[in-house]
């Protein structure tokens, strides 16, 4: 039977990692102690994670180190060492989100398989190959990509594809949330999401803060329900088309999930790979599976995702986002199937004992041997041994992982040994054979790191240098991001604006006429500091192509296009794409960094000039970092989420279809007429962007640093950097007063969010 996928099953703990080789997994990722996105899974100690990668390895299983979440400047060094040890156990991949990371394992690891995570966001070929360039050799794409897409990357990429095919889903782009973290300060991006997606909101039209009488619409009146809550995922019909698209690891979510689900799951799917392995022709999905399947601790429903479709209501939690009942006679099958036998491989034994010579075992497995001698044959002096005593003795291998297939002895007469000398050689001969089988391949000792690379140390010489240039500069510049031409104008014509970022988007809206443009040429010609970036849209797909290439013919065949003077890249998908359009490139907080090695990497091959400072880090974590060329956040809603579905269009309003891949997309307007609000009556604005089919969250008030202006006016960064949203020129013209003042009293309600304490 050909092997055409693996399996990719879950390990919150030991017995879910036996449960999953059980039920046939090819492979099983699993988290440490430290550093993985499931703090809250069982995870695994150092000593009991060397014992997973031996134990996998005896039954010739792969295992996949999650190291998914962002690693701060003070942890990079900490994480290496902490890896060292299962790396030289033999490790056979990391699971990596951090660009920090992946440098430093490449580095350090060579040889390890570096898989780059959904959390990393890679939704299309030129972010793949970036990140091959890297070392990396497999990618987790993002989940929200359908089959068409999945296909080109993998046709465009070279790389292996890891698809999460069954288990829970995320509303947002993975990567992209920070609604836990803002909300009750467990970060998703450090492992410890508290999942308020799953908690009731109502749809609301209109802004949050609208007078009575403003609201009325199709949306008003609705009950709460669970609109960012999605079903759970199960692609078993999918099979075939999935393996079609070039998808080379089949993976099923659930490291914080029973062994009896884990291996209920995996079982299912391992009968379904096999059939289709073996007669893809005949192949078809039993309804008895499916709904075993629906047995198995499902959320509100099954449904198969963004395979075939960009969003949809039907995806979508209507009642109670809590597990279905389940089936107590399906659990106790499952586990008498998979979870009481003992996890064996089949061994055969030879055995040979003659009077005057040392016992002897010789045990063959998986084409490896080890030949054991102990006591010494004595001569029985009343009664001899027997060959059912001996083949008693030698039938047992209980804790061992060998199960007895075959079993031969050879014995002389007269022969005596104690019972426990038998017992001795059998187990030093199936713990000799365990060790033999587990041992892993030479040179797997890591590199040294014990100071830092010449590069990275040339790199940071120069970062301080430039630190100390800027210290105690006064009149911080300010940089603004809007996404309104009329936002814009009101960042032009302040003087403490040396840059303004304006939304791609905008330039082909029916608003984005010559005003704006007049202004920005009588700007450049008063004060040449003065710059204008375009923001790129957060997600680019495959589907934005035409998008893109209009826009590059919009940058050389108009004259406004020549008054651009770089962009701003908020994935890495559109830092590539600018890199190669022959202007600056600022980075987007949406594109985290957390160590000055990811900042390094991002810095690559690009005319890159600033990047801002992560919402996530407290203003000691954001010192650390490179501080000459930082932009550092001080108003601005922060964005919670960024969603492929559509929370007007579960509410039944959805402003256009979309449109296929590599069509031209149709331009509509963006709209910010609608809200959640949560049980406590707070409300969370979402922009609807209809030209990239994509939805964006948004904090319930403002970031506002405007209190540490002072402090921060002599920081050393390079910018303070303030976000519009919904504000209309009036609001901006305010805050952008308030901003080039030295402090001053908020006239709104504010939060401070994570710049005194950050995330744990």
């Amino acid at each position: 039977m050909r092997k055409i996928a693996e399996l990719l099953a879950p390990a919150g703990d030991m017995d879910c990692l036996k449960a999953a080789l059980a039920a046939g997994a090819d492979a099983v990722y699993l988290g440490g102690r430290l550093y993985g996105a499931r703090s809250y899974a069982g995870n695994f100690g150092d000593e009991e994670l060397l014992d997973a990668i031996r134990l996998a390895h005896f039954f010739e299983k792969k295992v996949y180190l999650t190291v998914n979440t962002l690693i701060k400047e003070s942890e990079l060094d900490g994480l290496i060492e902490w890896m060292r040890p299962f790396y030289a156990a033999g490790l056979d991949g990391a699971i990596i989100q951090d660009l920090g990371v992946l440098e430093r394992c490449r580095e350090a690891f060579p040889g390890l398989a570096l898989h780059i995570s959904t959390q990393a966001t890679v939704t299309e070929a030129s972010a793949a190959l970036f990140l091959k360039s890297l070392g990396a050799c497999r990618v987790v794409p993002a989940r929200e990509l359908g089959l068409t897409e999945l296909s080109r990357l993998k046709r465009e990429s070279g790389m292996e594809l890891e698809v999460f095919v069954h288990g829970a889903m995320c509303y947002s782009y993975s990567g992209q949330c920070l609604f836990s973290s803002l909300l009750g300060g467990r970060s998703g991006n450090r492992g410890k999401c508290a999942q308020p997606c799953r908690l009731p909101y109502r749809i609301c039209r209109g802004k949050e803060n609208a007078k009575p009488g403003r609201t009325k619409g199709a949306l008003d009146g609705m009950e709460e329900q669970y609109p960012l809550s999605l079903k759970d995922l199960c692609a078993l019909s999918l099979l075939p088309r999935i393996l079609e698209a070039g998808v080379d690891s089949l993976k099923i979510e659930g490291r914080m999930k029973s062994p009896v689900y884990v291996a209920g799951v995996t079982a299912i799917y391992r009968k379904y790979l096999d059939l289709y392995a073996s007669d893809p022709k005949t192949w078809r999905v039993e309804q008895a599976d499916l709904d075993r399947l629906s047995g198995l601790y499902v959320r509100s429903g099954l449904q198969t995702g963004y395979f075939e479709r960009w969003n949809g209501k039907n995806m979508v939690t209507e009642k109670t986002p809590g597990y279905l009942g389940t089936d107590p006679g399906l659990f106790e099958e499952i586990r008498k199937e998979y979870l009481d036998p003992e996890l064996a491989r089949p061994a055969d034994l030879f055995v040979s004992v003659f009077v005057g010579q040392p016992i002897s075992l010789t045990v063959f497995c998986g084409g490896h041997q080890v030949f054991c001698e102990g006591m010494t044959v004595l001569k029985a002096q009343k009664k001899p041994l027997r060959r059912e005593d001996v083949e008693k003795q030698f039938a047992r291998a209980g804790g061992s992982h060998f199960g007895i297939r075959q079993l031969e002895i050879e014995m002389g007469e007269d022969c005596f040994l104690p019972l426990s000398a038998m017992n001795d050689l059998r187990r030093r001969a199936f713990q000799a054979l365990f060790e033999e089988m587990t041992a892993p391949e030479e040179g797997r000792a890591g590199q040294d790191q014990t100071s830092l690379p010449a590069a990275e140390g040339r790199q940071r010489d120069r970062i301080d240098s430039e630190r100390a240039k800027t210290t105690g500069r006064q009149a911080m510049a300010l940089h603004m991001a809007a996404l309104t031409a009329e936002q814009a104008m009101e960042g032009v014509r302040s003087s403490r604006v040396k840059r303004v970022y304006l939304t791609a988007d905008a330039i082909f809206s029916k608003k984005a006429d010559e005003p704006l443009w007049r202004m920005i040429r009588e700007r450049k010609a008063k004060d040449p500091s003065f710059s204008f970036f375009l923001t790129l849209p957060v997600i680019l797909r495959f589907g934005s192509v035409p998008y893109l290439d209009r826009l590059a013919r919009w940058l050389t065949d108009t004259k406004e296009g020549a008054l651009v003077d770089g962009f701003l890249a908020s994935s890495l998908s559109g830092l590539l794409w600018a890199g190669g359009q022959d202007r600056a490139v600022a980075l987007n907080h949406t594109i985290p960094v957390f160590n000055r090695k990811a900042l390094e990497t991002l810095m690559k091959g690009a005319r890159f000039v600033s990047y801002a400072g992560s919402f996530e880090l407290n203003r000691r974590e954001l010192d650390s970092l490179p501080l000459f060329c930082q932009e550092r956040m001080v108003y601005g809603r922060i964005p919670m989420m960024i969603s492929a579905n559509c929370v007007r269009k579960t509410a039944g309003e959805c402003r256009r279809e979309r449109a296929r891949e590599d069509k031209e997309i149709r331009e509509e307007p963006k709209s910010m007429e609608c809200f959640l609000k949560d049980r406590l009556g707070v409300s969370f604005p979402v922009l609807t962007d209809c030209t990239h089919c994509m939805n964006t969250v948004y904090n319930s008030v403002p970031l506002s640093l405007h209190q540490y202006l002072p402090q921060l006016e002599s920081g050393g960064v390079c910018a303070l950097r303030l976000d519009f949203t919904d504000e209309d020129a009036d609001y901006t013209a305010r805050i952008l007063r308030l901003f080039s003042q030295e402090g001053g009293t908020a006239f709104y309600r504010y939060t401070t969010g994570h710049y005194k304490k950050g995330v744990s």
